[in-house]
Protein backbone atom coordinates (compact mmCIF):
# COMPACT_ATOMS: atom_id res chain seq x y z
CA UNK A 1 0.00 0.00 0.00
CA UNK A 2 1.75 3.16 -1.05
CA UNK A 3 1.41 6.27 1.23
CA UNK A 4 -0.13 9.86 0.08
CA UNK A 5 1.23 13.08 1.35
CA UNK A 6 -1.43 13.80 3.99
CA UNK A 7 -1.94 17.47 5.12
CA UNK A 8 -2.67 18.89 9.01
CA UNK A 9 -6.09 19.90 7.53
CA UNK A 10 -6.47 15.97 6.44
CA UNK A 11 -5.21 14.55 10.16
CA UNK A 12 -7.60 16.79 11.61
CA UNK A 13 -10.72 15.58 9.44
CA UNK A 14 -10.00 11.63 10.59
CA UNK A 15 -9.51 12.88 14.10
CA UNK A 16 -13.07 14.81 14.20
CA UNK A 17 -14.11 11.68 12.59
CA UNK A 18 -12.67 9.20 15.20
CA UNK A 19 -14.27 11.53 17.75
CA UNK A 20 -17.80 11.41 17.13
CA UNK A 21 -17.49 7.84 16.07
CA UNK A 22 -20.98 6.53 17.82
CA UNK A 23 -20.17 4.14 20.51
CA UNK A 24 -23.35 1.95 19.69
CA UNK A 25 -26.23 1.26 21.82
CA UNK A 26 -27.69 -1.23 23.71
CA UNK A 27 -30.25 -2.97 21.71
CA UNK A 28 -33.52 -4.71 22.32
CA UNK A 29 -34.58 -8.07 20.26
CA UNK A 30 -38.02 -6.01 19.66
CA UNK A 31 -36.23 -3.09 18.46
CA UNK A 32 -35.22 -3.48 14.75
CA UNK A 33 -31.74 -1.48 14.18
CA UNK A 34 -31.67 0.82 11.08
CA UNK A 35 -30.58 -1.28 7.74
CA UNK A 36 -27.65 1.04 7.77
CA UNK A 37 -26.32 0.57 10.52
CA UNK A 38 -25.62 -3.28 10.30
CA UNK A 39 -22.33 -4.30 10.30
CA UNK A 40 -21.66 -7.87 9.65
CA UNK A 41 -18.78 -9.32 10.36
CA UNK A 42 -17.75 -12.93 8.77
CA UNK A 43 -17.71 -15.38 11.85
CA UNK A 44 -21.20 -14.25 12.80
CA UNK A 45 -22.63 -16.64 9.84
CA UNK A 46 -22.61 -19.31 12.50
CA UNK A 47 -24.94 -17.72 14.65
CA UNK A 48 -27.97 -16.83 12.39
CA UNK A 49 -26.95 -20.27 10.51
CA UNK A 50 -31.27 -21.57 11.32
CA UNK A 51 -29.33 -24.75 11.88
CA UNK A 52 -27.22 -23.38 15.02
CA UNK A 53 -29.63 -23.67 17.93
CA UNK A 54 -27.52 -22.14 20.80
CA UNK A 55 -25.82 -18.81 20.44
CA UNK A 56 -23.22 -18.01 23.44
CA UNK A 57 -21.35 -14.74 24.05
CA UNK A 58 -20.76 -12.41 27.04
CA UNK A 59 -22.28 -8.98 27.70
CA UNK A 60 -21.76 -6.44 24.39
CA UNK A 61 -21.52 -8.73 21.86
CA UNK A 62 -24.28 -8.83 19.78
CA UNK A 63 -26.70 -11.14 21.32
CA UNK A 64 -29.91 -8.82 20.83
CA UNK A 65 -28.48 -7.33 18.03
CA UNK A 66 -28.74 -10.25 16.22
CA UNK A 67 -32.24 -11.74 17.69
CA UNK A 68 -33.80 -8.09 16.04
CA UNK A 69 -32.23 -8.50 12.94
CA UNK A 70 -33.53 -12.23 12.69
CA UNK A 71 -36.84 -11.15 13.56
CA UNK A 72 -37.31 -8.00 11.82
CA UNK A 73 -37.71 -8.41 7.67
CA UNK A 74 -35.74 -5.27 6.33
CA UNK A 75 -32.97 -5.59 9.09
CA UNK A 76 -33.08 -9.37 8.05
CA UNK A 77 -32.89 -8.60 4.30
CA UNK A 78 -29.73 -6.55 4.91
CA UNK A 79 -28.20 -9.37 6.70
CA UNK A 80 -28.82 -11.75 3.80
CA UNK A 81 -26.87 -9.66 1.00
CA UNK A 82 -23.76 -10.31 3.86
CA UNK A 83 -23.96 -13.87 4.31
CA UNK A 84 -25.39 -15.64 0.94
CA UNK A 85 -24.91 -18.98 2.19
CA UNK A 86 -27.65 -18.78 4.60
CA UNK A 87 -31.23 -18.59 3.67
CA UNK A 88 -31.77 -15.71 5.77
CA UNK A 89 -34.39 -14.55 2.91
CA UNK A 90 -35.99 -17.42 3.49
CA UNK A 91 -36.92 -17.04 7.38
CA UNK A 92 -39.89 -16.05 9.05
CA UNK A 93 -38.99 -15.44 12.53
CA UNK A 94 -40.79 -14.60 16.26
CA UNK A 95 -39.52 -13.96 19.30
CA UNK A 96 -40.44 -16.43 22.08
CA UNK A 97 -39.00 -14.30 24.72
CA UNK A 98 -37.17 -11.10 24.79
CA UNK A 99 -36.00 -8.40 27.29
CA UNK A 100 -39.84 -6.12 26.97
CA UNK A 101 -42.09 -9.80 27.11
CA UNK A 102 -45.31 -8.95 27.58
CA UNK A 103 -45.72 -5.19 26.26
CA UNK A 104 -45.54 -5.44 22.46
CA UNK A 105 -48.11 -7.57 20.51
CA UNK A 106 -46.25 -10.93 20.14
CA UNK A 107 -47.06 -14.22 21.58
CA UNK A 108 -43.73 -13.91 23.84
CA UNK A 109 -45.31 -14.12 27.91
CA UNK A 110 -44.48 -11.32 30.11
CA UNK A 111 -42.25 -13.16 33.29
CA UNK A 112 -45.67 -12.63 35.83
CA UNK A 113 -47.52 -14.56 33.01
CA UNK A 114 -44.43 -17.63 33.08
CA UNK A 115 -44.53 -17.29 36.84
CA UNK A 116 -48.31 -17.56 37.05
CA UNK A 117 -48.31 -21.07 34.81
CA UNK A 118 -45.03 -22.59 36.60
CA UNK A 119 -46.68 -22.03 39.46
CA UNK A 120 -49.92 -23.73 38.44
CA UNK A 121 -48.15 -26.73 37.87
CA UNK A 122 -47.10 -26.64 34.37
CA UNK A 123 -43.96 -27.99 32.81
CA UNK A 124 -41.40 -25.22 31.49
CA UNK A 125 -41.32 -26.93 28.69
CA UNK A 126 -44.76 -27.55 28.17
CA UNK A 127 -45.04 -23.46 28.42
CA UNK A 128 -42.75 -22.73 26.00
CA UNK A 129 -44.02 -25.16 23.58
CA UNK A 130 -48.36 -23.39 24.08
CA UNK A 131 -46.19 -20.24 23.46
CA UNK A 132 -44.97 -21.99 20.26
CA UNK A 133 -48.35 -22.70 18.96
CA UNK A 134 -49.71 -19.53 20.22
CA UNK A 135 -47.06 -18.10 17.86
CA UNK A 136 -48.06 -20.70 14.74
CA UNK A 137 -51.88 -19.86 15.20
CA UNK A 138 -52.40 -18.95 11.98
CA UNK A 139 -50.87 -22.31 10.50
CA UNK A 140 -51.83 -25.14 12.55
CA UNK A 141 -55.27 -24.95 11.47
CA UNK A 142 -56.84 -24.55 14.57
CA UNK A 143 -59.40 -22.17 16.00
CA UNK A 144 -56.92 -21.42 19.25
CA UNK A 145 -58.00 -20.17 23.06
CA UNK A 146 -56.79 -16.44 23.80
CA UNK A 147 -54.28 -17.58 26.33
CA UNK A 148 -51.63 -19.49 27.03
CA UNK A 149 -53.41 -20.99 30.15
CA UNK A 150 -55.88 -21.59 27.34
CA UNK A 151 -53.94 -23.31 25.06
CA UNK A 152 -52.22 -25.47 27.77
CA UNK A 153 -55.43 -27.01 28.26
CA UNK A 154 -56.34 -27.13 24.55
CA UNK A 155 -53.06 -29.12 24.11
CA UNK A 156 -53.44 -31.18 27.43
CA UNK A 157 -56.46 -32.38 26.15
CA UNK A 158 -55.69 -33.94 23.15
CA UNK A 159 -52.17 -34.27 22.52
CA UNK A 160 -52.25 -35.84 19.08
CA UNK A 161 -54.13 -33.46 17.99
CA UNK A 162 -51.62 -31.00 19.08
CA UNK A 163 -48.68 -32.47 17.84
CA UNK A 164 -50.47 -33.20 14.40
CA UNK A 165 -51.19 -29.22 14.23
CA UNK A 166 -47.55 -28.81 14.58
CA UNK A 167 -46.47 -31.37 12.07
CA UNK A 168 -49.11 -29.06 9.74
CA UNK A 169 -47.12 -26.17 10.22
CA UNK A 170 -44.58 -27.91 9.26
CA UNK A 171 -45.70 -28.90 6.29
CA UNK A 172 -47.19 -25.92 5.09
CA UNK A 173 -43.19 -23.88 5.75
CA UNK A 174 -42.02 -26.57 3.60
CA UNK A 175 -44.22 -25.96 0.94
CA UNK A 176 -43.72 -22.74 0.71
CA UNK A 177 -39.90 -22.87 0.54
CA UNK A 178 -39.88 -21.16 3.89
CA UNK A 179 -37.93 -21.83 7.36
CA UNK A 180 -40.07 -21.05 11.00
CA UNK A 181 -37.44 -19.61 13.61
CA UNK A 182 -38.38 -19.40 17.05
CA UNK A 183 -36.26 -16.49 18.72
CA UNK A 184 -35.23 -16.55 22.26
CA UNK A 185 -33.25 -13.83 23.94
CA UNK A 186 -32.65 -12.14 27.55
CA UNK A 187 -32.94 -15.18 28.92
CA UNK A 188 -31.68 -14.12 32.37
CA UNK A 189 -34.90 -12.41 32.60
CA UNK A 190 -37.04 -15.08 32.77
CA UNK A 191 -37.59 -14.41 36.69
CA UNK A 192 -37.23 -12.79 39.73
CA UNK A 193 -34.81 -15.48 40.87
CA UNK A 194 -32.52 -18.08 39.89
CA UNK A 195 -34.75 -20.67 40.87
CA UNK A 196 -37.29 -19.41 38.67
CA UNK A 197 -35.14 -18.63 35.35
CA UNK A 198 -32.87 -21.96 35.80
CA UNK A 199 -36.16 -24.29 35.38
CA UNK A 200 -37.42 -21.94 32.33
CA UNK A 201 -34.27 -22.08 30.58
CA UNK A 202 -34.16 -25.72 30.74
CA UNK A 203 -37.57 -25.83 29.26
CA UNK A 204 -36.63 -23.42 26.53
CA UNK A 205 -33.22 -25.29 25.51
CA UNK A 206 -35.63 -28.88 25.61
CA UNK A 207 -38.13 -27.26 23.01
CA UNK A 208 -35.12 -26.12 20.75
CA UNK A 209 -33.80 -29.92 21.12
CA UNK A 210 -37.44 -30.94 20.08
CA UNK A 211 -37.65 -28.27 17.03
CA UNK A 212 -34.68 -29.94 15.84
CA UNK A 213 -36.76 -33.06 14.67
CA UNK A 214 -39.07 -30.53 12.02
CA UNK A 215 -37.95 -29.64 8.53
CA UNK A 216 -39.01 -26.03 8.19
CA UNK A 217 -39.29 -25.42 12.05
CA UNK A 218 -35.98 -24.01 14.22
CA UNK A 219 -35.43 -22.46 17.40
CA UNK A 220 -32.40 -20.07 17.74
CA UNK A 221 -31.41 -19.12 21.53
CA UNK A 222 -28.96 -16.45 22.60
CA UNK A 223 -27.36 -17.14 26.14
CA UNK A 224 -24.75 -15.52 28.37
CA UNK A 225 -21.70 -16.96 28.92
CA UNK A 226 -22.14 -17.47 32.60
CA UNK A 227 -25.54 -19.19 31.93
CA UNK A 228 -24.13 -21.93 29.18
CA UNK A 229 -21.45 -22.88 32.05
CA UNK A 230 -24.38 -24.28 34.81
CA UNK A 231 -24.22 -28.04 33.74
CA UNK A 232 -27.75 -28.33 35.58
CA UNK A 233 -28.97 -26.74 32.56
CA UNK A 234 -28.24 -29.50 30.76
CA UNK A 235 -28.75 -33.06 32.21
CA UNK A 236 -31.43 -33.58 30.15
CA UNK A 237 -31.38 -36.66 27.44
CA UNK A 238 -29.39 -35.89 24.07
CA UNK A 239 -28.75 -32.08 25.57
CA UNK A 240 -25.20 -32.92 24.53
CA UNK A 241 -26.53 -32.47 20.77
CA UNK A 242 -27.42 -28.61 21.53
CA UNK A 243 -24.35 -27.85 23.92
CA UNK A 244 -21.73 -29.44 21.68
CA UNK A 245 -22.89 -27.66 18.31
CA UNK A 246 -22.94 -24.14 20.55
CA UNK A 247 -21.54 -21.77 18.46
CA UNK A 248 -19.56 -18.42 20.42
CA UNK A 249 -20.31 -14.98 19.32
CA UNK A 250 -17.25 -13.55 19.30
CA UNK A 251 -15.30 -9.84 17.81
CA UNK A 252 -12.08 -10.70 16.28
CA UNK A 253 -9.54 -8.23 15.88
CA UNK A 254 -9.64 -7.83 12.23
CA UNK A 255 -13.51 -7.94 12.37
CA UNK A 256 -13.00 -5.08 15.27
CA UNK A 257 -10.79 -2.39 12.86
CA UNK A 258 -12.93 -3.76 10.17
CA UNK A 259 -15.78 -1.82 11.73
CA UNK A 260 -13.71 0.72 12.87
CA UNK A 261 -12.66 1.60 9.12
CA UNK A 262 -16.32 0.97 8.03
CA UNK A 263 -17.68 3.87 10.13
CA UNK A 264 -15.06 5.98 8.79
CA UNK A 265 -15.72 5.23 4.92
CA UNK A 266 -19.56 5.74 5.21
CA UNK A 267 -18.80 9.73 6.40
CA UNK A 268 -17.43 12.76 4.18
CA UNK A 269 -15.28 14.03 3.97
CA UNK A 270 -13.14 11.20 6.15
CA UNK A 271 -13.98 8.53 3.67
CA UNK A 272 -11.56 10.42 0.85
CA UNK A 273 -8.94 10.99 3.76
CA UNK A 274 -8.73 8.15 4.44
CA UNK A 275 -8.47 6.74 1.06
CA UNK A 276 -5.69 9.31 0.44
CA UNK A 277 -3.96 8.25 3.60
CA UNK A 278 -3.84 4.78 2.07
CA UNK A 279 -2.76 5.49 -1.33
CA UNK A 280 -6.18 4.69 -2.94
CA UNK A 281 -8.63 6.73 -5.30
CA UNK A 282 -12.19 6.92 -4.20
CA UNK A 283 -13.14 3.77 -7.00
CA UNK A 284 -10.46 1.28 -5.09
CA UNK A 285 -11.95 -1.71 -3.61
CA UNK A 286 -10.43 -0.70 -0.19
CA UNK A 287 -13.65 -0.87 1.66
CA UNK A 288 -14.12 -4.24 1.16
CA UNK A 289 -10.64 -5.74 1.51
CA UNK A 290 -10.30 -3.24 4.73
CA UNK A 291 -12.93 -5.77 6.55
CA UNK A 292 -10.59 -8.57 6.81
CA UNK A 293 -7.20 -8.08 5.48
CA UNK A 294 -5.59 -8.01 8.37
CA UNK A 295 -1.81 -6.81 7.14
CA UNK A 296 -3.61 -3.62 5.20
CA UNK A 297 -5.77 -2.73 8.62
CA UNK A 298 -2.46 -2.91 10.58
CA UNK A 299 -0.46 -0.99 8.07
CA UNK A 300 -3.19 1.49 7.41
CA UNK A 301 -3.82 1.91 11.50
CA UNK A 302 -0.07 3.44 12.02
CA UNK A 303 -1.02 5.97 9.84
CA UNK A 304 -3.55 7.48 11.59
CA UNK A 305 -1.98 6.14 15.34
CA UNK A 306 1.82 5.58 14.78
CA UNK A 307 3.24 2.35 15.20
CA UNK A 308 4.46 2.14 18.22
CA UNK A 309 2.65 2.62 22.21
CA UNK A 310 5.96 5.00 22.82
CA UNK A 311 9.21 6.26 21.40
CA UNK A 312 10.34 2.42 20.25
CA UNK A 313 8.92 -1.25 19.49
CA UNK A 314 9.85 -1.89 23.43
CA UNK A 315 6.05 -1.17 24.39
CA UNK A 316 4.75 -2.79 21.52
CA UNK A 317 2.63 -1.66 18.57
CA UNK A 318 -0.69 0.06 18.45
CA UNK A 319 -2.63 -2.26 16.56
CA UNK A 320 -1.98 -5.24 18.26
CA UNK A 321 -1.79 -3.21 21.90
CA UNK A 322 -5.13 -1.86 21.57
CA UNK A 323 -6.67 -4.79 21.55
CA UNK A 324 -5.07 -6.91 23.44
CA UNK A 325 -5.94 -4.44 26.18
CA UNK A 326 -9.19 -4.40 25.77
CA UNK A 327 -9.88 -7.41 26.23
CA UNK A 328 -10.85 -9.97 28.79
CA UNK A 329 -9.80 -12.91 29.50
CA UNK A 330 -11.39 -15.34 26.96
CA UNK A 331 -9.13 -12.47 24.81
CA UNK A 332 -12.47 -10.60 23.59
CA UNK A 333 -13.24 -7.85 22.89
CA UNK A 334 -16.54 -5.67 22.53
CA UNK A 335 -17.61 -3.46 19.66
CA UNK A 336 -18.17 -0.61 22.66
CA UNK A 337 -14.84 -0.84 24.35
CA UNK A 338 -13.14 -0.69 20.59
CA UNK A 339 -14.95 2.30 19.23
CA UNK A 340 -15.03 3.96 22.93
CA UNK A 341 -11.23 3.63 23.45
CA UNK A 342 -10.64 5.46 19.85
CA UNK A 343 -12.99 7.86 19.92
CA UNK A 344 -11.54 9.04 23.29
CA UNK A 345 -7.77 8.68 21.65
CA UNK A 346 -9.38 11.37 19.30
CA UNK A 347 -9.91 13.91 22.30
CA UNK A 348 -7.36 13.75 24.36
CA UNK A 349 -4.67 16.22 23.51
CA UNK A 350 -2.98 18.21 22.26
CA UNK A 351 -3.19 16.94 18.50
CA UNK A 352 -0.10 14.92 17.50
CA UNK A 353 1.71 15.90 14.86
CA UNK A 354 1.98 13.90 12.24
CA UNK A 355 -0.92 11.53 12.76
CA UNK A 356 -4.73 11.95 13.67
CA UNK A 357 -4.29 10.27 17.03
CA UNK A 358 -1.31 8.81 18.91
CA UNK A 359 0.29 6.65 21.86
CA UNK A 360 -0.94 8.97 24.62
CA UNK A 361 -4.40 9.18 23.31
CA UNK A 362 -5.03 5.15 23.23
CA UNK A 363 -3.70 4.62 26.88
CA UNK A 364 -6.61 7.59 27.78
CA UNK A 365 -9.08 5.19 25.69
CA UNK A 366 -8.25 2.42 27.20
CA UNK A 367 -9.13 4.33 30.66
CA UNK A 368 -12.23 5.26 29.28
CA UNK A 369 -13.00 2.02 27.64
CA UNK A 370 -12.17 0.02 31.15
CA UNK A 371 -15.42 2.47 32.70
CA UNK A 372 -17.45 2.05 29.75
CA UNK A 373 -16.93 -1.81 29.64
CA UNK A 374 -17.99 -2.57 33.62
CA UNK A 375 -20.98 0.25 33.60
CA UNK A 376 -21.50 -2.18 30.47
CA UNK A 377 -21.51 -5.39 32.59
CA UNK A 378 -23.34 -4.05 35.25
CA UNK A 379 -26.64 -4.00 32.85
CA UNK A 380 -26.58 -7.54 32.55
CA UNK A 381 -24.69 -8.08 36.05
CA UNK A 382 -26.53 -6.26 38.62
CA UNK A 383 -23.58 -6.89 41.20
CA UNK A 384 -19.95 -6.34 38.94
CA UNK A 385 -19.40 -2.65 40.26
CA UNK A 386 -20.20 -3.82 44.40
CA UNK A 387 -17.49 -6.92 43.64
CA UNK A 388 -14.44 -4.92 41.86
CA UNK A 389 -15.07 -1.72 44.06
CA UNK A 390 -14.17 -3.88 47.19
CA UNK A 391 -10.92 -4.68 45.74
CA UNK A 392 -9.52 -1.23 44.89
CA UNK A 393 -6.09 -0.38 45.43
CA UNK A 394 -4.68 -4.22 45.25
CA UNK A 395 -2.46 -4.88 42.59
CA UNK A 396 -2.29 -7.58 40.02
CA UNK A 397 -1.36 -10.20 39.63
CA UNK A 398 -1.19 -12.04 42.91
CA UNK A 399 -2.13 -14.62 45.34
CA UNK A 400 -6.11 -14.88 44.89
CA UNK A 401 -6.36 -14.80 49.02
CA UNK A 402 -5.79 -11.14 48.39
CA UNK A 403 -9.35 -10.72 46.77
CA UNK A 404 -11.28 -13.27 49.00
CA UNK A 405 -9.85 -11.58 52.26
CA UNK A 406 -10.49 -8.30 50.57
CA UNK A 407 -14.12 -8.99 49.92
CA UNK A 408 -14.61 -11.10 53.63
CA UNK A 409 -13.17 -7.99 55.26
CA UNK A 410 -15.63 -5.84 53.37
CA UNK A 411 -18.38 -7.80 53.83
CA UNK A 412 -19.31 -7.68 49.92
CA UNK A 413 -21.73 -11.21 49.82
CA UNK A 414 -23.85 -9.88 52.57
CA UNK A 415 -23.65 -6.34 50.91
CA UNK A 416 -24.89 -8.07 47.81
CA UNK A 417 -27.28 -10.07 49.25
CA UNK A 418 -29.12 -7.06 51.08
CA UNK A 419 -29.20 -4.94 47.68
CA UNK A 420 -30.41 -7.87 45.54
CA UNK A 421 -33.35 -8.94 48.27
CA UNK A 422 -35.55 -11.27 47.12
CA UNK A 423 -34.55 -10.18 43.61
CA UNK A 424 -31.84 -13.63 43.28
CA UNK A 425 -31.49 -12.86 39.44
CA UNK A 426 -29.62 -10.07 40.53
CA UNK A 427 -26.69 -12.35 42.40
CA UNK A 428 -24.20 -14.14 40.51
CA UNK A 429 -25.73 -17.69 39.57
CA UNK A 430 -22.39 -19.18 41.23
CA UNK A 431 -23.43 -17.39 44.77
CA UNK A 432 -26.97 -18.21 44.40
CA UNK A 433 -27.06 -21.97 43.57
CA UNK A 434 -23.86 -22.51 45.68
CA UNK A 435 -24.59 -19.93 49.19
CA UNK A 436 -22.42 -21.63 50.91
CA UNK A 437 -19.23 -20.63 48.78
CA UNK A 438 -19.65 -17.17 49.29
CA UNK A 439 -16.08 -15.53 48.40
CA UNK A 440 -15.05 -18.49 46.09
CA UNK A 441 -18.30 -18.08 44.60
CA UNK A 442 -17.80 -14.36 43.90
CA UNK A 443 -14.09 -15.67 42.39
CA UNK A 444 -15.66 -18.14 40.16
CA UNK A 445 -18.49 -15.72 38.93
CA UNK A 446 -15.95 -13.66 37.29
CA UNK A 447 -13.93 -15.89 35.99
CA UNK A 448 -17.02 -17.42 34.17
CA UNK A 449 -17.67 -13.52 32.55
CA UNK A 450 -14.01 -12.96 32.07
CA UNK A 451 -12.91 -10.54 34.22
CA UNK A 452 -10.29 -13.04 36.32
CA UNK A 453 -8.03 -15.73 35.23
CA UNK A 454 -6.01 -18.01 37.34
CA UNK A 455 -2.08 -18.05 35.73
CA UNK A 456 -1.27 -20.72 38.18
CA UNK A 457 -3.10 -21.75 41.47
CA UNK A 458 -1.97 -19.50 43.64
CA UNK A 459 -1.35 -16.08 41.06
CA UNK A 460 -4.77 -14.55 39.79
CA UNK A 461 -4.54 -11.80 37.50
CA UNK A 462 -7.36 -9.02 35.87
CA UNK A 463 -7.79 -7.69 32.54
CA UNK A 464 -6.83 -3.75 32.30
CA UNK A 465 -10.73 -3.46 30.65
CA UNK A 466 -11.23 -4.27 34.14
CA UNK A 467 -8.57 -3.52 36.09
CA UNK A 468 -8.28 0.50 35.51
CA UNK A 469 -11.98 0.55 36.45
CA UNK A 470 -11.78 -1.15 39.80
CA UNK A 471 -9.05 0.84 40.75
CA UNK A 472 -6.10 -2.42 40.37
CA UNK A 473 -2.98 -1.90 39.99
CA UNK A 474 -0.62 -3.62 37.80
CA UNK A 475 3.50 -2.93 37.65
CA UNK A 476 3.71 -1.71 33.90
CA UNK A 477 0.71 -1.62 33.26
CA UNK A 478 -2.21 1.73 31.91
CA UNK A 479 -2.44 3.45 35.24
CA UNK A 480 -6.08 3.79 36.43
CA UNK A 481 -7.39 7.19 36.53
CA UNK A 482 -6.12 10.25 38.67
CA UNK A 483 -9.49 10.01 40.38
CA UNK A 484 -8.74 7.06 41.74
CA UNK A 485 -5.67 7.64 42.94
CA UNK A 486 -6.38 10.52 44.77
Amino acid sequence: MRKSKATHDDYQTLRDALAQLPPGAAHQANDPPSPDIIFTPRSHANALDPQRALVIGNRGVGKSFWSSVLTHDAARARAALAYPRLPLSRIRATLGYHEAAGKDDGPAPSRDVLASLHQKGHKPEAIWRSVLVSALRTEIGETLPDTLNGILAWMEDDIERAEAALRRADRAFQERGEIFLFVFDALDRLGTSWDAITPLTEGILRLALDMRGFRAMKAKVFMRTDQSKDDSLFRFADASKIRSDSVPLVWGRAELFGLLYNSLLQAQPARDVLLRLAGEDSDSDLGTRLLNDEELQEVLFYRLAGEFMGAGPKRGRTYTWLYDHLADTFGETSPRSFITAISRAAEFGPMPKDTPIDYNGIRAGVQKASKVRVDQLKEDYDWIKTVLDALDGLEVPCDPSQFLGRWEERKTVSEMRKEAGDDTWKLPLELATRPEDREEALMNALRYIGVVEFRTESRINMPDIFRVEAGIKRRGGVRPPSSRNG
